[in-house]
């Protein structure tokens, strides 16, 4: 009993909180909600029994740093007062708790160890990986079947994506002495980087890109003079040659095979006349989607095969006919009776799922997503319809996002109102994003500029970066490398707008700048020149 009562102390608690925080995050919010309560209630409880109580909150809520992180908090509850749609901005609000959690606790709390700080970044960081394990164990299955979002099981495959990036950084740059340890570690980013290509998290590659980058960066400031700045320009000449290589691929893939309109057959086998529609560059495997189509044929065709109606919708929700005519592309055969003949059981049963492409999860799913990437691209540019792609959708949100920012530059829209606000924009230009995919911004920046003026999206950028300098974050590898990942999530994702999103974001900054604060002051200040 004396070694449970020696373990037992406030202290550990505490920390045992932080690591069921850090352990909980790609499992289940209910879970990270309760290390939250544990924490607060083992702080406070500590609090009353030294008879501190009072003291932890004046520390808190006096240290300059710690009060200009929270800050983003009050920023939020501030900008309830001109907000109509209060649900929604309370809801955010509750979003937000844990920058008040972590922000106020974690800065009144004795600063952490080195040991202790690992203990709760690996915990996290193995915990990612084994939920990743799960998810290949219970859904393998959604691989063949191109459905990545299902492969994620317990949180949004985005989010799991940037966890996924924050344990690679913390397994590379963490150097244990023991040798079995390091081959486990070898063997979990080995891992980490199979499953984000295999799922074809493109989130994640472009997270990793930019961890890679500044890592890069911040160790090439451990030389001096012309080594330095030639380590230095060379990561600026990758980091531009891969950006290129990436938009060239996306936006200029293999063309499909030359077209002659005057050469397209009339009529199929079976004598109906096809439909044809040479302008649509939709391709799928080098093959244009709508050329050589009998809708009769296939629809003739189909209803032996499945039970599912043609003119239905496949598992994914899209129209089934599209699904059946991309495949037939993708095949490189005619959308009729013969192409039909072509289809094995296996082939219905995928497209039925809504696999529209024949190598759809018999190869990495990242080839796939840039195809798909591609094709949604091809179609904008022709047709202007963005719905149902992820992509060309976001064009749509941020252009009308922009609209609605510069009407509101000043004070922004407040909490609430990002929804009302896009509605109204989108009903006031015509947008032609059915209701179903009228969402809001899809940038955090953007949101903030939107919520509150770009003097409050001014004050958030800065209540972010300022207690980071001032605690001296940034001389540490693992901040610069979680700090990447948030920041570019930030662009294509509201990311701070979920439960998960937000944890990741206020556990991690108080963590690793507030938690961290001795650590990073005895850091040498050389390695940041």
């Amino acid at each position: 009993m004396t070694g449970w009562r020696s373990y037992l102390t406030y202290g550990n608690v505490q920390w045992s909180a932080l690591a069921l925080v850090a352990a909980a995050l790609p499992w289940n919010n209910v879970a990270v909600s309760n290390a939250q309560f544990l924490l607060i209630g083992a702080w406070l409880a500590e609090g009353v029994h030294q008879r501190d109580l009072w003291g932890r909150f004046r520390r808190a809520f006096t240290d300059r740093w710690a009060l200009l992180f929270i800050s983003i908090f009050l920023l939020h509850v501030i900008g309830l007062f001109w907000t109509q749609d209060l649900e929604w901005g309370l809801d955010l609000c509750r979003i937000l708790l844990p920058i008040l959690v972590f922000g106020t606790i974690l800065p009144a709390m004795p600063a952490l160890t080195e040991r202790g700080m690992w203990g709760i970044l690996l915990t996290g960081a193995y915990s990612v990986v084994l939920s990743t394990v799960a998810c290949m164990l219970l859904a393998h299955d959604r691989l063949a079947l191109g459905d990545y979002r299902g492969v994620s099981m317990f949180i949004s495959h985005i989010r799991l994506g940037l966890l996924l990036c924050m344990a690679v950084a913390v397994l590379v740059v963490h150097r244990p002495g023991r040798k079995g340890l390091r081959v486990l570690q070898l063997l979990a980013v080995s891992w980490a980087l199979a499953f984000m290509w295999m799922v074809g998290s493109l989130s994640g590659a472009g997270a990793l890109m930019a961890t890679a980058f500044a890592l890069g960066w911040w160790r090439a400031g451990m030389l001096t003079g012309t080594p330095r700045w030639v380590v230095r320009g060379t990561l600026v000449g990758l980091l531009a040659a891969g950006a290129w290589s990436i938009i060239h691929l996306v936006t200029d893939g293999p063309p499909p095979r030359p077209l002659d309109p005057a050469a397209l057959p009339e009529r199929s086998v079976g004598g109906e006349r096809y439909y044809h529609d040479p302008q649509d560059p939709q391709s799928e495997n080098g093959h244009y989607v709508w050329i050589e189509v009998a809708d009769r044929e296939l629809e003739r065709g189909w209803s032996r095969a499945s039970k599912v109606p043609f003119l239905g919708r496949d598992r994914r929700g899209q129209p089934l006919r599209s699904t059946l005519v991309r495949y037939l592309a993708s095949m490189g055969t005619t959308k009729d009776s013969v192409g039909l003949a072509q289809l094995t059981p296996e082939d219905v049963r995928r497209i039925e799922a809504g696999v529209s492409d024949v190598r759809t999860g018999r190869r990495g799913l990242l080839l796939t997503r840039i195809d798909q990437l591609r094709m949604e691209l091809d179609r904008y540019r022709v047709t202007g319809d963005p719905n149902g792609h992820s992509l060309t959708m976001r064009f749509e949100f941020w252009r009308t996002g922009l609209q609605i920012a510069r009407e509101h530059l000043w004070t922004g829209v407040g909490t609430g109102d990002t929804r009302p606000a896009f509605a109204e924009m989108y009903d006031r230009t015509g947008s032609r994003l059915a209701l179903e995919w009228r969402h809001r911004a899809h940038n955090e920046y953007l949101t903030l500029l939107i919520s509150f003026g770009v003097f409050g999206m001014l004050w958030a950028v800065l209540a972010f970066l300022l207690p980071a300098w001032g605690l001296k974050a940034y001389r540490a590898p693992v901040f610069i490398a979680w700090a990447a990942i948030f920041t570019v999530s930030c662009l294509t994702e509201d990311t701070i707008e979920t439960q998960v999103g937000a944890t990741f974001f206020a556990f991690y900054y108080a963590l690793l700048v507030f938690g961290a604060r001795r650590i990073n002051a005895e850091r040498p200040p050389r390695s940041t020149a």
